[in-house]
């Protein structure tokens, strides 16, 4: 007998099978180590709501879409489920605890919160929503605040931070031609982010009076990861969208001589940038190339009945060059189990988002 082909041949065999019976688990087992795992998430990530599966879309997604039912709040059967390019939306969430990946980019959003106030602050509920929205951004812009007291921004903040964020604001003036006045503000994290420069709205040219409520600009920076940018946001008036809409390219060029060395500029905000208040297809302004809009016309922006894209996200060509692809709008009704009621409670409108590499930019 050939000694050396029975040892090469019998001897591996033998540790195959002491390896491979060592690594089988009785399902008894498998439950217990699952059990464990489970035990292990923090409370922080225990809390959140966990949204059906069925309506889970992973991100990042183009070009998605998505419509409120009015008494489950949850996505038109369209038959067409898996294409996320035919009314699926994107499905993200993200918390200030997840780590990984989040210091490569950085995601801003933007929300009308509708009317925001003392009596919308006064709803614990609302506000334990809304907090959790802003945290899966690094910027949110604000628009529709309606609050003489200026009491409710600052709770909002406090509720966002109450898990260990670390969340600041800037907010604007109060801006408006009539009794009714409003106020943006950028809400950001200021583990991540910094100020550059001082936030301020469009000075509108003397003799001029283009918007009803001027844009708020602001420049931010992502220090130690080589990159900033510059968010404009507005919430424009209905009546006067397209006219207003078609203006903004004056506030982007006076953006880039109050920040000569910066070629990523943003603008986001409720537009009303649809329906009988605006021609999407009409040239304008902001349709030529030096402009790209993420937020285009097959998404709805609105939580009630209405499919219209609303709000809207349009950035410079510098900013382009920074976009990773993530975009759409955040279903928080999805996201957090929420009925009908409990969405048009928080907003009329659904978040939007856009995310940028922070890398590779030189500021």
């Amino acid at each position: 007998m050939d000694f050396k082909k029975f040892y090469r041949t019998v001897i591996p065999l033998a540790i195959l099978i002491v390896l491979f019976s060592g690594c089988i688990s009785s399902p008894e087992e498998v439950v217990e180590e699952v059990g464990t795992e489970l035990g292990d998430v923090s409370d922080t990530e225990a809390s959140l709501p966990v949204p059906p599966e069925e309506n889970v879309v992973p991100a990042p997604v183009d070009n998605a879409n998505g419509t409120v039912d009015e008494e489950v709040g949850e996505l038109e059967e369209s038959g067409e489920t898996g294409d996320t390019g035919n009314g699926e939306l994107p499905y993200t969430t993200r918390s200030f605890s997840d780590a990984e990946g989040q210091d490569e980019t950085v995601k801003v959003g933007a929300f009308n919160i509708q009317v925001f106030g003392v009596t919308k602050a006064s709803k614990p509920e609302v506000m334990e929503v809304l907090a959790q929205i802003i945290r899966n951004y690094d910027v949110v812009a604000v628009q529709e605040i309606r609050d003489k007291s200026q009491t409710a921004l600052p709770q909002l903040v406090d509720t966002v931070n109450r898990e260990g964020a670390n969340y600041e604001y800037v907010v604007s003036e109060r801006l408006g031609r009539t009794t009714s006045k409003e106020q943006y503000a950028y809400v950001y994290n200021s583990s991540r982010l910094r100020l550059a420069g001082e936030p301020h709205t469009y000075p509108e040219p003397e003799g001029t009076d283009p918007f009803h409520r001027q844009p708020y600009i602001a420049g931010f920076e992502v220090p130690e990861e080589n990159f900033s940018f510059v968010l404009l946001t507005i919430h424009t008036d209905p009546d006067e969208a397209e006219e207003e809409i078609n203006s903004l390219d004056e506030a982007v060029e006076y953006a880039r001589t109050a920040y000569p060395l910066e070629d990523d500029f943003i603008l986001m905000g409720d537009l009303n940038a649809d329906g009988s208040y605006y021609d999407e297809d009409s040239p304008g302004d902001l349709s030529g190339p030096e402009y790209n809009w993420l937020i285009n016309n097959s998404l709805d922006t609105t939580t009630k009945a209405t499919d219209y894209t609303y709000d809207r996200i349009i950035v410079s060509e510098g900013a382009e060059s920074q976009f990773t692809g993530d975009v759409g709008v955040f279903r928080y009704d999805l996201a957090y189990n929420l009925s009908y009621d409990e969405t048009i409670a928080v907003s009329d409108h659904y978040p939007v988002y856009a995310e940028f590499l922070s890398s590779g930019d030189d500021f």
